[in-house]
């Protein structure tokens, strides 16, 4: 049985010319690097596509799986639901209803044999040896159910069509756990804010290392942009890159003040994303860069945060928060117990600021503010 066309087909079609680096000069002609002219108005263009693009992205089947199983596990959302559903579908038993429903639960809970005799009974063919050859050319379990399995003459009725792509999602993780699918990286980072949100800041972390992981070996090298990796993936995430890549570099912070060691793999993964996607977006890519510089600083390597806080005020002269960032590395509240506060060097960081932009500066007034209170002691 030969499939229909698959994701790799569908990479093919994205445009893989050559793209003006941000470092060459403006085709213009101004003389300007092309990051300090007209980029900036092409990312704002860019900007607003994408978020008109972003309210018309439709929800993943996994995504509504999970909105399922979290409906049956919690009492609170599953009396929302059956109160909205209730309005919309009064006709129907909305607990009877969700009982029924097929989830990644209760295939869990079935043998490969028995996943497979039941393919069988719906009339859908399944080879094992094939099956692991069809996950190689494919990294979506659905698009592969789509493409391969939905098109059969298979016998399911209501809420066993679903059955179809359940089993194959679970299938994959047994017989080619080896090759990665977008629903492998889906769950280490849904685990993640799971983990993290009990508190388990360390191992939600270790969660999303892998699915960081898991993200650089399935994004091709012509993808550049962390927006578009997300928009490369046949179906969305539950949580876009182009969110939890921000998400990553905040609790691998938090995960840092725990254990020192997180601040060098902050300090690996904010280079590893600079370097894979350097055209995303500005905001994204300085934030990336102070947290490197800010890590350096929280393991005591002063010189080697100076070099990079100077290097960044000067690649990204029209952030503020350079320098913002730069100045409260020497405020108390720092988790490096290595260096103490330093309230002259960091208004002089401010001042320095301060001289350079007109934009954002009351940002940097309530910064010297803010040292005041800390030299007196006083709120």
């Amino acid at each position: 049985m030969e499939c229909r066309d698959t994701e790799e087909d569908a990479a093919g079609r994205i445009d893989m010319s050559r793209k003006i680096g941000r470092n060459d000069p403006c085709p213009c002609g101004s003389g300007k690097k092309y990051k300090h002219c007209c980029l900036k108005n092409k990312e704002q263009t860019t900007a607003n596509q994408s978020s008109q693009k972003a309210e018309r992205t439709p929800i993943s089947r996994l995504t509504i799986a999970r909105v399922i199983e979290d409906a049956k596990e919690d009492p609170e959302l599953f009396e929302k639901y059956g109160e909205r559903s209730n309005e919309l579908h009064p006709e129907t038993d909305f607990e009877e209803y969700l009982l029924r429903l097929w989830d990644r639960e209760k295939v869990r809970k079935m043998s490969t044999e028995e996943i497979i005799d039941k393919l069988r009974s719906m009339n859908v063919e399944f080879d094992k040896t094939r099956f692991k050859e069809q996950t190689q050319s494919y990294i979506s379990a659905t698009r592969l159910a789509d493409d391969c399995y939905y098109t059969q003459a298979f016998d399911a009725e209501g809420h066993d069509e679903d059955f179809i792509w359940l089993a194959i999602l679970e299938l994959w993780k047994r017989l080619s756990p080896e090759q990665i699918n977008i629903g492998m990286i889906d769950d280490s980072m849904q685990d993640g804010y799971e983990l993290i949100g009990k508190g388990n800041c360390i191992e939600g972390v270790k969660e999303w290392v892998a699915a960081w992981d898991m993200i650089r070996a399935i994004v091709p090298p012509h993808i550049k942009s962390v927006w578009d990796a997300d928009q490369f993936l046949p179906e969305p995430l539950t949580q876009s890159i182009y969110n939890w890549c921000q998400n990553f570099e905040m609790e691998l912070h938090n995960a840092g003040i725990v254990d020192k060691s997180y601040f060098l793999k902050r300090i690996g993964y904010c280079r590893e994303f600079c370097d894979i996607f350097p055209d995303t977006d500005e905001s994204i890519l300085h934030n990336m860069y102070r947290a490197e510089a800010e890590s350096y600083f929280e393991l005591g390597d002063v010189e080697t945060a100076e070099k990079l806080f100077k290097e960044l005020v000067e690649e990204f002269p029209d952030n503020v928060w350079g320098y913002v960032g730069w100045g409260d590395m020497y405020c108390s509240g720092r988790y490096s117990e290595k260096i103490p506060p330093d309230y002259n060097r960091a208004e002089e960081i401010y001042r320095m600021g301060l001289a350079r932009y007109d934009a954002d500066i009351d940002i940097i007034y309530g910064r010297l503010e803010g040292l005041d209170e800390e030299r007196t002691g006083t709120p």
